[in-house]
């Protein structure tokens, strides 16, 4: 089956008139951007999902970017769920509709992406997880990750994502944690969700250690601002990776901030944030911040 691809979301970078954004007005300041890009039900249910719970929380303008059509589909903050199953069901309809894209070339997609993030002043972009197959490559998500100006914020798309009653939340005070404790804390607000903060240390940590991982569950506790929903736990654990993964299984999501590693030490080491997004037993974001 043939592949249209949207001239406004494919235009190259460098094409795009100064000052101008390569997707037409309809696009506001102010929004989350959607784009729907893998052929796969549960990734496009679960990216949707993630981005209203957002929009709800944040009131924030949801723009959802189907690449077959001409123009993005914007909806206000206040989508009920009943709209938003609509939203989330014509969005199936259209990605498994679109077949493979044969002509799409992943650079040009990435370019025309991040030219709409640079000139629509985006607060953030909602992306699934990238893989080597469909029409989103792993190389595209990791792009986009780095380099678009917004919040970046990948959800895995292989667990069920529903209404996230229990959230699991492991923070480490890295760059991106503080993103992942407000990714939270916007979700749980809008879901009424449970948090537990998790800060994991080494068997038989130094006092010294153990009071700065308090430090860290106590500060995403006051930045969550729900005393009442949220509880603290410092957790003694060989492997971080594992022990999230393993502890995921109790709760309905997993937020993590992204890797920080560069790209030569993160294959040899390997990522955290990967491993519990291939592992973890529940639906897991993983949240960058590139302000």
């Amino acid at each position: 089956m043939g592949f249209t691809a949207a001239p406004s979301l494919l235009v190259e970078a460098n094409d795009a008139p100064a000052g101008t954004s390569s997707i037409p007005g309809d696009l506001a300041d102010g929004c989350l951007l959607v784009p729907l890009l893998w052929q796969s039900e549960p990734a496009v249910t679960d990216q949707l999902r993630v981005a209203a719970s957002l929009s709800r929380s944040s009131n924030a303008r949801l723009c959802v970017l189907d690449p077959t059509s001409e123009a993005p589909t914007a909806y206000g903050p206040d989508l009920p769920p009943d709209a938003e199953r609509e939203v989330i069901d014509r969005a199936v309809r259209s990605t498994l509709r679109a077949g493979q894209p044969g002509v799409l070339r992943t650079h040009t997609l990435l370019n025309g992406i991040l030219t709409a993030v640079d000139t629509a002043d985006v607060d953030a972009l909602v992306i699934p997880r990238g893989s080597g197959t469909g029409f989103l490559r792993q190389s595209l998500a990791e792009h986009l990750g780095l380099r678009a100006a917004c919040d970046v914020i990948t959800v895995n798309g292989r667990q069920s994502y529903d209404d996230a009653r229990s959230i699991l939340l492991p923070v480490t005070g890295g760059p991106h944690s503080t993103a992942a404790v407000d990714v939270a804390r916007r979700i749980a607000a809008d879901t009424d969700a449970w948090i537990d903060v998790l800060h994991i240390v080494p068997p038989h940590a130094s006092d010294r250690r153990q009071a700065r991982a308090t430090e860290h569950v106590e500060a995403a506790t006051d930045r969550i601002g729900r005393p009442d929903r949220t509880a603290t736990w410092v957790l003694e654990a060989r492997c971080l990776a594992d022990a999230i993964v393993e502890q995921s299984e109790y709760y309905g999501l997993t937020v993590l901030g992204a890797p920080t590693k560069g790209r030569l030490r993160e294959f040899i080491a390997g990522s955290t944030s990967r491993t519990v997004q291939h592992g973890a037993r529940s639906a897991v974001i993983s949240v960058r911040t590139n302000r």
